[in-house]
């Protein structure tokens, strides 16, 4: 071959050449755009990551003061608690050291604050009964009441004393004083006798 014919051959390559790589750096240029892009969307989610966990870690902290403060609250309410079961101790060595008869006195006294509680509760059902006839205006049911048995008012008080539960748990579970539990189980026996 001869020098110009290779030279020819490698002036079109240079021209190829020098077209080609405009074409890569246009194309090199939406790319960088597209990382650019990622980055910034990249920083903003790992801002927004930062401020999530700064809000976390606050909360947290709040959540802590928080349980300490009810912490300190089941303390004092504990001492509270102790020192009334003290007194009510001391309370019952005094009793135990009276006489026969004051005893007893103290336990009909509590005897007939029972009953009467029981007839109050008596004489408030017997008039929401009667209230609620009245309420309804129908003679029939007036003349023959269906009374509602105080195990359905009750179901899930009954439910756990026959489950064997005891009235100490009962009172937990339901939320109903103790003296009330022991009053509507009575009033329950006296139904269905």
């Amino acid at each position: 071959m001869s020098p110009w014919i290779i030279i020819v051959i490698l002036g079109a390559c240079a021209i190829a050449y020098a077209l080609i790589m405009p074409r890569k750096d246009k194309v090199q240029q939406p790319s960088h755009q597209l990382v650019q892009e990622m980055e910034s969307t990249l920083e903003h989610y790992m801002t927004e990551i930062e401020q999530d966990n700064d809000a976390l870690i606050q909360r947290v902290a709040e959540l802590k003061g928080e349980a300490t403060a009810a912490d300190q609250r089941m303390q004092s309410q504990l001492q509270q608690l102790q020192q009334r079961l003290d007194q009510l101790e001391q309370q019952k060595g005094k009793t135990t050291e009276l006489n026969p008869a004051e005893i007893i006195m103290s336990q009909r006294s509590e005897g007939l604050q029972a009953q009467s509680l029981m007839d109050s509760v008596m004489a408030e059902t017997n008039q929401q009964m009667a209230s609620a006839s009245e309420l309804q205006g129908n003679p029939e049911q007036e003349e023959d009441p269906k009374r509602e048995s105080i195990k359905d008012r009750y179901t899930e008080l009954f439910r756990l004393y026959d489950e064997g539960k005891s009235m100490d748990a009962i009172s937990r579970q339901t939320g109903i004083q103790l003296g009330e539990v022991q009053l509507i189980l009575q009033l329950a026996e006296r139904e269905e006798s």
